[in-house]
This record gives structure tokens, sequence and C-alpha cells, in this order.
């Protein structure tokens, strides 16, 4: 017989596991979600286990995304991180968190949370306004309204929806069909994907995503053992810390 128990994550742990949304391109997301559905509705849920049933692909895409990223990636994350002042990197971290309250107040208002969602929407109001186009984050230290975190795989979480089995995207990284899914339909509100003009649109892309490597950069000596399965596993239980409200679950064999 298994006990499954819930164990709340260490701040240090938490960081490490609130890995940086990425968001599917509008070339590939619609493409992707009628697939990602099928594998949803055709696939057991697996709650809690590393179902890998494409661990063989993965592993290629995995291998690929790792040599792009040490070839282009990280040293532009390491250059960016080691000459943008750190006033400039505060001011841009919080403009892209401002944009993101966008999808996380939509993503509360689709699971009923209507008072997080107003206090989301306040924060993107205030911060946008006071905090000169988000660049300063007013709305935490003055208002008490702390950055939250939703996306629609959450929200398909929420509703019961299963995981369905691990994938490893190219470029994108480390997925489920429920959390690929997910990225595809929060690019739909995503505001920079609503720009028209497709080189501000593809700088800010750019930027956002060279900012986000630049924040995990001191995690990249964490890895031990094989790669691929510490951040399969690290990325899983970011999502089931996520989905639990900070927590894990943890079976155990009862004897």
């Amino acid at each position: 017989m298994t006990t499954t128990h819930r164990h709340a994550v260490t701040p240090r742990f938490q960081a490490l596991l609130e890995l940086p949304s990425q968001r599917l391109s509008r070339s590939v997301d619609m493409a992707l979600a009628v697939f990602l559905f099928l594998l949803l509705t055709c696939s057991p849920a697996y709650a809690g286990t590393e179902y890998d049933p494409f661990e063989k692909v993965n592993r290629v895409t995995f291998g690929f995304n790792v040599a792009l990223d040490r070839a282009v990636l990280k040293p532009l994350a390491s250059g960016y991180d080691k000459y943008t002042p750190k006033v400039a990197k505060t001011g841009i971290r919080n403009f892209f968190n401002n944009l993101d309250d966008v999808r996380v107040g939509i993503n509360d208002l689709m699971q009923l949370n209507f008072t997080q969602a107003t206090k989301d929407f306040g924060r993107f109001v205030v911060n946008s306004t006071v905090g000169v186009a988000g660049l300063i984050d007013v709305a935490e230290p003055i208002l008490a309204l702390q950055k939250n975190r939703q996306d629609f795989g959450k929200t398909l979480a929420h509703w019961g929806v299963g995981s369905g089995p691990y994938l490893v995207l190219p470029v994108i990284g480390p997925s489920t069909a429920r959390d690929a899914l997910g990225f595809s339909v929060d690019t739909v509100v995503d505001p920079i994907q609503s720009i028209d003009h497709a080189s501000s649109r593809n700088r800010l892309l750019a930027t956002k995503s060279t900012d986000r490597r630049a924040d995990f950069l001191s995690f990249d000596d964490l890895v031990v053992g094989d790669e691929y399965l510490f951040v399969r596993g690290i990325y899983l239980q970011s999502r089931e810390y996520a989905v639990n409200g900070g927590y894990v679950e943890v079976a155990f064999d009862d004897f």
C-alpha cells in the first residue's frame, strides 16, 4: 500500500522549481494544439509520476536544446548579466512581469478566482501607470499586491486535466502535453505577441528570453548525474509544486 504525503517546498528549492515560462510562436502553437489535445485525451493522467513514453525522441531534442543553449543562449545571457547595470535589469524584469500580469489575470478568471483576478489586474493597472509602463513595481511594496504565477496549463489542471506524457520541445524545452497546450493558449493573450511590427516583437521576445535565462545562470552548476533525468525531474516537480499551491507530493510504500 502506498501513502502520499504533501511537503512544503523550501524557499531556495522553490526558486529552482519556478522555471521561467516560455511561449510557443504563433506559427507553431495552433498546429500543436490539436495534436496535444489528442495526447491528453488518449493518455492516462499519470499524476505525480514521470510518464515519459517518448524518452528516446525527447533525449534527441534535449541534446539539441542543450547545444543551442551552450552555443548561443547562455553566452548571451552571461554577457547581459555581466554588463547590464542592476537597475536596468530590475526595470526590464519588472516590465515583462507587468505584461505577464495580463495573462495571469485571465487565467485567474478561467479558474473562477475572481478575488485574485482583481488583484492581478490591479497590479497591472497600477504598475502600468504609476510604475511607468511597468518598469517600477510599486504595487507590491505600496499596495501589498504580490506577483502571482498563473498559466493555462495550471488552469487545465484546475479543471481536472491530467498532465499527459512528458515532452521536450525544440528550443522551448521541457513540457508535458497539458503544459504545451497551455503555452499555446497563453500565447494568444500575451501582449507581446499582439504587436504587429515583427522586428519590435522579436526584439522584445529576445530580450525577455535573455533576461529569463540570465536569472537562472546560478543554477547551472546544480545539475548532477544524468542531465536529462535531472531536468525532467525538476520540471515535473515544478509543475506539481505550481498546481498544488506550494507543495509536492511524495509517495511512500507502507510496510
